[in-house]
Order: structure tokens, then C-alpha cells, then sequence
């Protein structure tokens, strides 16, 4: 786990010194050692977290044996044992971590095949000293992130745009369609970043760049097919997915440093933690936050704890959010509104006090279907062939459910989502509303509409749904969950909270195997009724306690509204109720006043939306003005 930066161009000798500071932005991802390599045509830097051969041969940057190819690494390759016993046949090594089977891997195997044998989470760049082209790569599913822009004739990469920016000063022009899709979305989603110029590289793709000619090539290197099922029993796929992730785990607990897990209490970390806890001579350590609210699920870590004989640390969550959220913002380089970035920075800084590296249970509901609209999705396909379409959409605008009355009742609120969903095409359900998708007419400011007037965010998503190959529609809605909400939000966010202290996270779930066995189940083994998770709940009863398996959902729901009322009252009216915000051009000056004197006031529920604006003012002050420095705490309204 490491922090990443390079250029390529006629130039790089004198960009070294600018590449250097802009590399020790990034102190926070790789405290235990910094490299820099440079040639004429190339520069490269890292940062480096010591997870496997802490000695001075895994330093970074590093160079195969024959001179012929440099690297940068951030990441885990999980295979790598098995890689290097292959590639030993061919090749001597000279360290004993994951770094130099990729670059061995690339002199015996070449790069695409390179790419095909590798399972891990890993953003890399290789320079070829002989071709003096760079190539690049990110995992299947985006886990690590990785940053690119043109710079002068050069071009530029880096683990973070904070580094970008660092390298290139001045390059501070949002870009309005990524500004657009954060408001509709709550996220900026690949291949754009918050800064027009600046791409990230979507997940799965590749990238070569000549330094010759100044050409660069991306594409896909892989894709997940829900077209091929398989033919198989209950029982058999139960032995499977067992059999299966035991090995992702078994494979993820290599390190040479402390490792652990995160432990919710849920089905997904209870899981892995038990897993984890076979073949151990000592107490696995797990890690596990509640909060002194409703839903704490702290027994059910305590039962999974005992059971395996886990050493569990709790911890209490206690949010300094006017303190602490601008920290939390300036990690990530750009607007993230998912609420959940506050529990996750608190939850990453206890766990590092015990371990470097846990292992955690992202990808288990984008795999295994364990969210509610693959669920709709399976009733609302017989629901729109039963229904006329003129009355689905008269029950949709009458209980459909609209930004601002979200309906209390769990089970209320799934037949608003039936009403919404069944209203119009498979298709059009899955671009369903978050933040301002529903509210840009009347919302934006006349420029922001101008500016993104021929394009609409949703396009985006629209595209996931036509690539995506599967035979029904829940395929295709667990197949955009997997390549939209999973790395655009929920990797994002897993990767950047836990590497602002330094802690290496790894999910089992997002193994390449596993993520291919569960788009080949049938759908009847993963939402069997109405019942999400099915298999990996029937895998789950061989290893977890059953009162942690069948118990409601419930996870860290964080107060949003309430605080936005409360405690972070001033601080709305000081930040997006300001001239400094609404100056901007980017929103209605009338329609966000609007929006904070009906929310202040009880009579709307316009949480998700104010949220969505303080934490864009919070970025904007940071990266845009400098009228916030990230230790500084919230303004409030002195009035």
C-alpha cells in the first residue's frame, strides 16, 4: 500500500525537484520510506507502507534485474506465491514481496498476459527502458485509485489528485459535467475527476504511453460476464463458495506486519473473521466501533469474538465532525458526500493502533446481492408485465419515493421503491435518485445548466446497463452496482479513510474467483424469495453465530439530518448559506436558501442534499480558495 507519482516527458530531469515535493504530499499512504528514480525521458516517485519484505530490497522505486523496466506499486497481489514459484523457473529474485513478481512477471510473460495472471488490488506503472513507453494498470474493481493528466507535452500520474495539482500548479478549473454527476450522484465517478484535465483510470483498464510520439492508449482488460451460468445444486455451490473464500482469505492474511480484521457484527466481517482466525497460534485481533445509539451491533461482534476466541478491541464512536471533517474531506482530493467517510476515518485510525493491514468485507453485497434493488428489481420485472404502464405510473407519482418525505416504514419504503422503480424500464429504475438528480432544472445555476446542457449524468450509467452481459435484469442491476456505486463510492471511500493512517485494508469478497462465481450463480441462489444474500447466508451458518446471520440490516447509519440541524446548524448557514458558496455559480442562490430555511424548519428532510453542498463548500474552501486549511475546524455562523 503505497502513494504513486511519475511523468514522462523531454523534461523530466528538470521536474524532478517539483516531483519530489509533490510525492511527499502523499506521506500519509507510505510513511516507512520514499524512492525516486530518474532517467532523461522519466521520473518516478513513490511512498511506500511496508507490508511485505520490509527490508531494504523492497524499496521503491525498483528495477528488474536486466535494467530493462522500472516500477511503481500500490497494492496487494494475492497470488503472488504461486506467480513466483512459476516465474522461478525462469528468473532469479532478489526480494521476497509481491513488487518484483510484477516486474518479472512482465519480462518472462509480457503485459497483457502480465495482467491476466495477476489477483490483487493494485494501481502500477511500469517504464519500458528499451521502447521508453510507460505502462499502466488498475485492478478489476477499482480499489486503488490512480490519477492522470497531460502536463505540457508530458504526461503525468499519481495516486491522488492532491499530487497532480502539486506537480502542475494552477490546474484548479472544475470540470462541470464532474461537478454535475457529483450532485447527482454524491461521488465524481471515472473516468472523470473534479478537475477538468485530470482523468482517473476506470477500473479494469490499462494505459500505455509513448514517450516518442506522445501517444496514449487506454482499454479494458477484463470484463465480468452474468451471461455464463452454471448448472449447479444448492449443496454444491454451498461447498464452493466455502471452499472458495477460505482461499481468498488464506491469501489476503499474508504480511509481515500485524494483521487483522474490521468486525461489524455483520454477515460479511463475521465471515472473513472466521476464516482469519483458522490455523492461527496466537488471537486474531478484530477491531469493532458502535455508537451510543440504536443499532449498536457490538454483541454481535462479542458473540463472533468468543466464538473463534478473537482478541476484540472496541471502540465508541464519537463523531467531532465541526472539527474534524475538513481532515477528512482534503484526504480525498475531491468531493465524496456518502456520510459514511465520518465512522470510516474514526474506524481506520482505532484499527491502526493494532494492526497495519484488516481485512474487511467490501464487495459482499455487489457480489452476493445484498441490497434491496436487485430485490425490487426481481418484483418488478412481473410487476411492469402485469401492470399497465399508465397505472405503474400513476401508483409511482402517488407512493413513489421523492427527495424530501422519505417514508419511515422499512417495509413502506420498499413499496415506494416497487411503485418508483415499476413505474418506467428496468433501465431507466437503475439511475435511481440520489442528491440533485431530480432537482438539477431547478437547483443549478443558469451557467452549471448551460454548461451541461447537451449531457446528463445518468449517461453514464446508462452505459454500465448496456455493456453489461447478463441474461436478466437483476444481473444487470447487480453488474451496475458492481461497476458504479462499488468503486465510485464504496472502494473510494474503504481506500482513502484507511490509508489517511496508514492502514492497508483487503476485502476477500473482491477476489477475482469469487467475484466470477457469483455473477455465474443463478439468481435463485442469491436473492432466494425475497431474501437477500441467500447462499452467502447459507454459507455463513457453518462458521457464524445464526442470531448474526438473520437480524435486520443495520450498519452505521450516521444522523446526517439531525446533525445538519443541530450541531452543524451554524455551520451551514456560515458555509452554503454564505456569499463565498453561493458566489460560485454553481447552485440557485434562492433555491439553497430554500432548502436550509424547509429543513431548519422540520418541514422537508433535505439531509442528503445540504450534506452534498457543506461537504463540496468544505473541498472548494480547501483545494479551490485555501480559506480552509485541513486542520482547521468548520466556521460557524457568529451571527
Amino acid at each position: 500500500m503505497c502513494g504513486i507519482i511519475g511523468y514522462v516527458g523531454a523534461d523530466a530531469r528538470g521536474r524532478a525537484d517539483a516531483l519530489r515535493v509533490a510525492r511527499d504530499t502523499m506521506t500519509h499512504r507510505g510513511p516507512d520510506d520514499a524512492g525516486l528514480f530518474l532517467q532523461d525521458q522519466v521520473c518516478l516517485g513513490s511512498r511506500r507502507l511496508s507490508i511485505l519484505d520490509l527490508s531494504p530490497s523492497g524499496h521503491m522505486p525498483m528495477e528488474s534485474a536486466d535494467g530493462r523496466y522500472t516500477i511503481v506499486f500500490n497494492g496487494a497481489i494475492y497470488n503472488f506465491v504461486e506467480l513466483r514459484a512459476t516465474l522461478e523457473q525462469s528468473v532469479r529474485f532478489t526480494s521476497t514481496g509481491d513488487t518484483e513478481v510484477i516486474l518479472n512477471g512482465m519480462r518472462v510473460w509480457g503485459w497483457p498476459a502480465l495482467l491476466n495472471r495477476l489477483d490483487g488490488m493494485f494501481a502500477f506503472a511500469i517504464w519500458d527502458r528499451a521502447e521508453r513507453r510507460l505502462f499502466a494498470a488498475r485492478d478489476r474493481l477499482g480499489e486503488k485509485p490512480f490519477f492522470h493528466c497531460r502536463v505540457g507535452d508530458g504526461f503525468a500520474f499519481a495516486s491522488t489528485i492532491a499530487a497532480l495539482t502539486a506537480l502542475r500548479p494552477g490546474m484548479s478549473q472544475v470540470d462541470p459535467h464532474a461537478l454535475d454527476a457529483y450532485l447527482t450522484y454524491q461521488a465524481v465517478p471515472a473516468p472523470f475527476s473534479i478537475f477538468r484535465g485530470i482523468h482517473a483510470l476506470p477500473p479494469a483498464h490499462a494505459l500505455q504511453f509513448d514517450a516518442t510520439t506522445g501517444a496514449l492508449e487506454l482499454s479494458r482488460y477484463w470484463d465480468v460476464s452474468y451471461a455464463r451460468k452454471r448448472k449447479l445444486g444448492e449443496a454444491e455451490a454451498i461447498d464452493e463458495l466455502d471452499q472458495l473464500l477460505r482461499e481468498s482469505v488464506r491469501q489476503r492474511m499474508r504480511s509481515d506486519v500485524p494483521t487483522g480484521t474490521l468486525l461489524s457484527g455483520g454477515i460479511d466481517s463475521s465471515l472473513i473473521t472466521a476464516y482469519a482466525s483458522e490455523g492461527q497460534t496466537t488471537p486474531l485481533d478484530a477491531v469493532t466501533m458502535g455508537h451510543e445509539s440504536e443499532g449498536d451491533e457490538r454483541e454481535y461482534a462479542r458473540m463472533v469474538a468468543e466464538r473463534y476466541g478473537v482478541r476484540l478491541h472496541e471502540e465508541v464512536l464519537r463523531p467531532a465532525v465541526v472539527r474534524d471533517l475538513p481532515e477528512i474531506v482534503w484526504q480525498y482530493g475531491q468531493p465524496l458526500a456518502d456520510v459514511s467517510i465520518v465512522p470510516n476515518y474514526y474506524i481506520a485510525a482505532a484499527a491502526r493502533a493494532v494492526m497495519t493491514v484488516a481485512l474487511v468485507g467490501d464487495g459482499a453485497d455487489e457480489a452476493f446481492g445484498g441490497y434491496a434493488r436487485p430485490v425490487v428489481e426481481r418484483v418488478a420485472g412481473p410487476y411492469r408485465s402485469v401492470v399497465p404502464s399508465p397505472l405503474r405510473r400513476l401508483i409511482g407519482d402517488a407512493i413513489g419515493s421523492r427527495p424530501g418525505h422519505p417514508p419511515d416504514n422499512p417495509l413502506l419504503r420498499r413499496l415506494a421503491l416497487l411503485a418508483r422503480d415499476g413505474a418506467g424500464s428496468a433501465r431507466d429504475a437503475f439511475v435511481y435518485d440520489r442528491a440533485f438528480r431530480s432537482m438539477r432544472d431547478s437547483l443549478y445555476s443558469a451557467s452549471l445548466k448551460a454548461a451541461t446542457r447537451e449531457w446528463h449524468p445518468d449517461s453514464l450509467y446508462r452505459a454500465v446497463w448496456n455493456r453489461a452481459d447478463a441474461t436478466d435484469d437483476v444481473d444487470r442491476a447487480l453488474y451496475g452496482d458492481l461497476t458504479t456505486y462499488l468503486p465510485d463510492q464504496l472502494l473510494a471511500k474503504a481506500d482513502i479513510s484507511a490509508m489517511a493512517h496508514g492502514l492497508e485494508t483487503r476485502s476477500p469478497f473482491l477476489a477475482r474467483d469469487v467475484v466470477e462465481y457469483a455473477a455465474a450463480l443463478p439468481t435463485s441462489l442469491r436473492l432466494h424469495r425475497l431474501q437477500t444474500k441467500y447462499l452467502l447466508k447459507r454459507v455463513a451458518e457453518r462458521h457464524v453465530p445464526r442470531a448474526a446471520i438473520y437480524r435486520r440490516k443495520q450498519g452505521f447509519v450516521m444522523p446526517a439530518s439531525t446533525w445538519l440541524r443541530t450541531e452543524l446548524a451554524p455551520q451551514v448557514h456560515a458555509m452554503i448559506g454564505s456569499a463565498q458558496f453561493l458566489d460560485r455559480g454553481w447552485m440557485d442562490a434562492d433555491g439553497v436558501r430554500r432548502l436550509i430555511r424547509e429543513h431548519m424548519s422540520g418541514e422537508r428532510d433535505w439531509g442528503a442534499q445540504l450534506w452534498t453542498l457543506l461537504v463540496l463548500e468544505t473541498w472548494a474552501r480547501l483545494s479551490l480558495d485555501g480559506t480552509l486549511s485541513r486542520g482547521d475546524a468548520l466556521p460557524g455562523d457568529t451571527r
